[in-house]
């Protein structure tokens, strides 16, 4: 006789979902704050307070997944190769920065390289559980909000950050901080839906049991 006590399990709530997607539209919409932030006109947006927050969101991604590593079990290999990803993106993020503070040119084409050599060879040793991990992705908590950012960086930045399609759709009003200006702010969009999507992919990592 089977005296196994049933688990009850927390139903979804539709509330609860439309105060989640309010709050994610909130936060697309608050990252726009920075146009009406006080910037002398002679720093470049690439060295302004839009970078700043498009490393500090990426390092924030980053050190959800190195958190989730305790606890993901068998995936521990995917959350430190996610890790380190991200980590690499925010060395290539503040180098500019990071040459500032040492006054001297900062190598970061061999951090970076290091990072994603070691982040290679966990996916090589831990072949199964990425591959495991590869064919599964899209079943995983966040993994929409990760697709929509590497859309924004790889397909929409493409197009919205040249000169040639500001120019065909301005005219004679358009400027040449136009096209920096709207690349900058998507690249910022795109880093805030990497850091939830981070979230919820870190949260169902590790929540995940392993196999017995």
């Amino acid at each position: 006789m089977d005296t196994e006590i049933p688990t009850i399990r927390r139903g979804s709530s539709w509330l609860r979902t439309v105060v989640r997607g309010a709050l994610i539209c909130a936060g697309s919409l608050a990252i726009l704050l920075p146009a009406w932030l006080p910037n002398r006109p002679s720093v470049p947006l690439g060295h302004g307070t839009v970078a700043l927050l498009q490393a500090l969101l990426l390092a924030a991604a980053s050190a959800v997944f190195f958190g989730a590593t305790a606890h993901a079990g068998r995936n521990r290999p995917v959350c430190r190769i996610l890790a380190l990803g991200l980590a690499a993106a925010v060395i290539g993020k503040v180098e500019d920065f990071a040459s500032l503070i040492m006054g001297r040119h900062f190598p970061e084409n061999w951090v970076v390289g290091a990072m994603l050599l070691v982040a290679l060879a966990t996916a090589i040793r831990h072949r199964r559980v990425v591959l495991q991990f590869v064919g599964t992705v899209g079943t995983h908590a966040g993994s929409g909000l990760i697709a929509a950012a590497l859309l924004l960086l790889y397909v929409f930045n493409r197009i919205i950050g040249r000169a040639r399609f500001w120019q065909a759709a301005l005219g004679d009003a358009y400027a040449p901080e136009v096209p920096r200006i709207c690349k900058g702010y998507l690249d910022l969009l795109a880093c805030y839906l990497l850091f939830i999507g981070a979230i919820g992919l870190a949260l169902t990592l590790a929540r995940r049991e392993d196999p017995e």
